[in-house]
């Protein structure tokens, strides 16, 4: 009895036994998540080597500003075209199979850009074929890396994996130019695209051994199109999710990262070399790490809409600070900024969605997140490439910044709830949450 008196007051005097410090991100407790973003930060720095040497060997080769912008339309027309669809294979198919599709048709479009490029032979059409299977394997990936993540981490861990994941791309957006840069100036860019290939290689061997597979709706008792329709339905049963929708579709439509295709252009501008290009490009994703830390630090549970919407209206600002900007330094400081702004509302309207969708249908709810997000990008590289034909790269991403902002103005006036629930302090349903099937 004396002895059971003791063990409890030995608790109460040290409640940090009992009551252990949580972590900061639980994700990084499970281990094949440890293993998935290594390999994933390989793979998408591996993503963004590609997009460098890319549209500087595009720039070199027509000093256009509208096939920098056509570049940019190829390679998300597969987004736009069957975002929906990939959700729909996501919940219905292996997702570790899907990933190893992708991953080897990323490596097919960095082969052909070298072997064509080695060989002389490379022509305009021939870069927008590579664009467009370079789009397939990202649209391919998308989906099936959320659900996998999901299943690998859990409900309770979800966030947690979210904003690392988000933190991953825009490290791998520091890596990736940095890299880039460096081959270009190595071996040149032929050689520069082979030496790529291989940094897709550990996720494609790898994911071979996860005893994950993320799909959960099984086999399809209905027709595609009703089977796709679900994703639709579940997303117009909350206001605020389309809200949402409509602030992200906004960006990605009139913008997009069209501005980071132009980037060539604008670091001409500056007065330039493709060193200080890879720097630019550096800049931007070294902000979207810190904000992505600081998003993750400032707490991962209390998911407020109108975030999403304030980030969203401060990037388009800074975006307008930078179209006018004649100064390296402060162009610099500025892409900066627009990386940590773009990560916060990018990742909240992410995270606020896949933590409502549910679990039978969450691949087709990605698919429409993905169409928002990144499908409606291809008619912004047309508008941001025409734009800047014909009134100078500087006018045409200060005009469509402008745009955007005047969208989101609009939109946080219209839907007077998200701004309610800022005001009462309420926090949106976290990832345990559930919404109604429709069907079920």
């Amino acid at each position: 009895m004396g002895d059971e008196r003791c063990d409890g007051r030995r608790k109460m005097e040290n409640p940090a036994q009992t009551h252990p410090k949580p972590h900061r991100f639980p994700a990084l407790t499970v281990p094949h998540f440890r293993l998935y973003a290594a390999t994933a930060l390989l793979s998408m720095a591996a993503d963004n080597i590609e997009h460098v040497i890319a549209y500087w060997v595009i720039w070199q080769l027509t000093h256009s500003p509208f096939w920098l912008g056509y570049a940019v339309v190829a390679h998300w027309l597969p987004f736009t075209l069957f975002s929906f669809y990939s959700g729909s294979l996501a919940d219905r198919l292996d997702c570790r199979w899907l990933i190893q599709i992708s991953q080897s048709l990323f490596i097919v479009s960095s082969f052909g850009w070298g072997f064509l490029y080695l060989t002389g032979q490379l022509q305009i059409w021939h870069m927008a074929v590579l664009l467009v299977i370079h789009g397939i394997a990202g649209l391919i990936f998308s989906p099936s890396s959320v659900l996998i993540i999901h299943e690998m981490v859990g409900a309770d861990k979800l966030i947690s994996a979210v904003s690392l994941n988000a933190i991953l791309r825009p490290l791998s957006a520091t890596i990736g130019p940095a890299i880039g840069g460096l081959l270009m100036g190595m071996v040149g860019p032929g050689w520069g695209f082979i030496a790529n290939i291989f940094m897709y290689l550990p996720m494609s061997v790898s994911i071979m051994f996860y005893p994950y597979r993320g799909a959960t709706a099984g086999k399809r008792s209905k027709s595609e199109w009703s089977f796709v329709l679900e994703g639709f339905q579940v997303v117009r049963q909350n206001s605020m999710i389309v809200a949402l929708l409509v602030v992200v579709a906004a960006s990605s439509l009139l913008l997009g990262n069209a501005f980071q295709a132009l980037l060539p252009a604008f670091a001409q501008q500056l007065g330039v070399s493709s060193t200080g290009y890879s720097i630019l490009l550096s800049a931007n994703g070294l902000g979207a790490i810190l904000g992505g830390f600081l998003l993750g630090w400032a707490g991962s549970t209390k998911l407020r809409p109108v975030m999403v919407t304030a980030g969203a209206l401060a990037w388009s600002l800074l975006l307008m600070f930078f179209a006018v900007s004649t100064i390296y330094s402060i162009s610099l400081i500025l892409l900066c900024m627009l990386g940590a702004m773009q990560i916060t509302f990018v990742s909240m309207s992410q995270s606020i969605v896949q933590a409502w969708a549910p679990q039978a249908v969450r691949g087709r709810v990605i698919g429409v997140y993905n169409f928002a997000a990144q499908g409606l990008r291809a008619p912004s590289g047309l508008f941001m490439g025409t734009l800047a034909t014909i009134i100078g790269p500087a006018a045409a991403l200060l005009f469509l910044a402008g745009i955007i902002g005047l969208v989101i103005l609009g939109v946080s006036a219209a839907i007077r709830s998200l701004w309610e629930l800022e005001m009462k302090k309420e926090s949106f349903p976290s990832a345990e949450a559930t919404v109604a099937v429709p069907g079920s």
